[in-house]
């Protein structure tokens, strides 16, 4: 099963969401890039926020950084590995609020492979109060997922895949490092074509799938929004 860093970036308090964003893209990004090689990054993409989703009790961030690792293709010895990873952190304390910024490695499960054009629908997930972590895992990869595919008029995914939180990822160097808050319990990707369902057809399918999300999340704990991609190193 694939892995993926799941980085969910929330900025500096004194930095607007655009400035944020532009330092990212234009500063840090190169650095990242200049030590790909070296730390065995082979993926590197930006995922900017461009608009809030649905309201909910926990503010949606400012963009994703998701990057794909392979310590076997790391070009760099044990201490230039050490340096490019000190000299990312010390750039990140300068746009992003990492004490409120969670980061992970997740395991990819992808359910529909299609287009992925326009802007992505990014959502990241709490399980319900009184439900596992595996009791949540399971509910929305065998259920809640396939109900959302089930009806395409309505939904109109062209591209979906669910992250999913393993045991044990809060226990990780990266986090501990950044004193980063715990992760979440998962994070869906999607991208989206207009819908063509008639309006009475469309209500009632978007009922039953809110309708079912209580069952396995806490919809208060789970914001959304829209993202564009930027892939910054692609070595894949």
């Amino acid at each position: 099963m694939t892995q993926r860093l799941v980085f969910l970036l929330r900025r500096r308090p004194e930095l607007t969401r655009e400035a944020f964003q532009h330092y990212w893209r234009t500063t840090h990004a190169p650095l990242v890039a200049a030590r790909a090689e070296t730390l065995g990054i082979l993926r590197y993409q930006q995922v900017h926020t461009v608009r809030d989703g649905r309201t909910v009790d926990v503010p949606s961030f400012d963009g994703v950084a998701e990057l794909w690792t392979d310590g076997a293709a790391a070009t760099g010895t044990v201490e230039e590995r050490i340096a490019g990873g000190r000299a990312l952190l010390e750039d990140e304390r300068n746009f992003i609020d990492l004490s409120a910024s969670p980061l992970w490695y997740a395991d990819e499960v992808p359910l529909l492979a299609g287009p992925q054009e326009g802007l992505r629908l990014t959502a990241a997930l709490r399980r319900a109060p009184g439900v596992t972590r595996e009791q949540f895992a399971a509910h929305w990869r065998d259920s809640h997922g396939p109900a959302a595919l089930a009806d395409p008029d309505v939904w109109g995914f062209t591209s979906y895949t669910q992250l999913h939180t393993p045991a044990g990822a809060d226990d990780n160097p990266l986090r501990a490092a950044r004193q980063a808050p715990p992760a979440f319990d998962g994070v869906s990707e999607i991208w989206l074509q207009a819908p063509t369902a008639d309006a009475e057809r469309t209500a009632a399918v978007r009922a039953a799938l809110l309708a079912d999300e209580p069952n396995f999340m806490d919809p208060a704990q789970c914001p959304t929004w829209l993202s564009q991609v930027h892939v910054i190193v692609d070595r894949t």
